[in-house]
């Protein structure tokens, strides 16, 4: 499966992958221990990892749709020291995250993509998503953001009580 989630990011998410929006975010920190871009492909990962789980309840998610938004959700945070505090970041970069995804989506995926972008942030921000791929990237979004912060810490303690085997970031292997 994550050879499929391999290839269905590359192949939906090329127009986003080889843009100069998503290099720059592979360069800016996030999380403390990640960068915007690794924080988006993390939670590109575990939100098909979601989508392969509900579609093995019969309930169908839009993977382009998904592909593109995750891998959108986040970009208003580049050049964050423009944003005056924290609560100002957490309430416009979902708005300038949703106007830059409408460029890299396919027209029929354009409001799917915009509501991915704009609703992340539930239930931080009042709005709720409007899709079933918007609840998926809120869930995927939160689940990553934790592994991200939770990830060195308990590397640094496997390591330090000298243990050979140190856990892989757990988003490679959640959808396993």
């Amino acid at each position: 499966m994550q050879e499929e989630n391999i290839s269905n990011i590359e192949k939906y998410g090329k127009p986003v992958l080889n843009s100069l929006k998503f290099r720059e975010a592979l360069e800016q920190c996030h999380h403390h221990s990640s960068t915007v871009g690794m924080h988006s492909l993390n939670v590109t990962f575990v939100a098909l990892g979601i989508g392969y789980m509900l579609a093995r309840l019969h309930i169908r998610t839009d993977t382009r749709a998904l592909v593109v938004g995750c891998l959108c959700h986040d970009l208003g945070i580049l050049g964050r020291e423009r944003f005056t505090s924290s609560s100002s970041m957490c309430r416009l970069h979902p708005i300038e995250s949703a106007n830059l995804s409408v460029f890299f989506a396919d027209p029929e995926d354009r409001d799917k993509v915009y509501d991915i972008c704009m609703h992340h942030m539930f239930p931080l921000l009042a709005a709720p998503p409007r899709t079933r791929e918007g609840w998926v990237i809120t869930v995927a979004d939160k689940v990553s953001a934790v592994g991200e912060r939770m990830l060195p810490p308990v590397r640094r303690m496997w390591e330090k009580r000298n243990l050979k085997v140190i856990p892989d970031p757990f988003i490679l292997n959640i959808a396993a």
